[in-house]
């Protein structure tokens, strides 16, 4: 007996597809954690590369100018030049306001000077010279400084202040720095040179 041909065939499953409001809002999830992430990334390489670093200053040496002749010496002025160089670490410009410089002799300060605004540029090196006049009055009028004198060496110290400010990310970080460096240094009455100088540096971020 031949089977029946043409006859009904069972029912067929076919394939469902989600509705088109469900794949854009897949579509837009994903696009999201992608900037997400990206963000998170962009983010953490600004924050590594672009963060404010300190700067840092060197004393590179204390001289001594040969004073003018001058009949009397208490009206004599010595000049101390303070020989300075900043460091700025950062990849963008670091403006400096006026350096102040004070030399001191046994902790009362005899002289102080200003030296002039400084831009230090991006990963560079600037060098100034700062020349403090110290008054020979104002220590001949010690009796501490006639015996130093005697003894052939005059120790003194300098203190070197830098204020200055930085911005990156465009200004979004904004930051003041105060740089500081402290010197102690032995004159030799003899030839007026400076030895056995020691300086210890100090930086706030602001």
């Amino acid at each position: 007996m031949i089977p029946p041909t043409g006859g009904a065939m069972g029912p067929t499953t076919a394939a469902v597809k989600p509705p088109s409001s469900l794949r854009l809002r897949c579509a837009l999830i994903s696009c999201g954690i992608v900037t997400i992430l990206a963000a998170a990334a962009l983010l953490a390489v600004a924050l590594t590369v672009f963060r404010v670093r300190e700067p840092a200053m060197t004393m590179n040496s204390i001289s001594l100018d040969d004073p003018p002749p001058s009949p009397e010496l208490r009206t004599t002025t010595l000049a101390v030049v303070a020989d300075v160089s900043v460091r700025n670490p950062n990849v963008a410009s670091l403006v400096y306001d006026a350096t102040e410089t004070s030399v001191y002799y046994r902790s009362r300060r005899v002289g102080e000077a200003r030296g002039p605004p400084v831009t230090a540029p991006a990963r560079r090196t600037v060098r100034m010279n700062v020349t403090v006049g110290v008054a020979a009055g104002e220590l001949i009028g010690d009796p501490a400084f006639l015996g130093d004198v005697a003894s052939g060496a005059v120790a003194v110290a300098t203190a070197t202040r830098v204020r200055g400010r930085v911005a990156v990310l465009g200004g979004m970080v904004r930051r003041r720095v105060v740089l500081e460096m402290n010197c102690t240094a032995t004159i030799s009455v003899a030839d007026m040179a400076i030895s056995d100088q020691s300086c210890q540096q100090r930086v706030w971020l602001r």
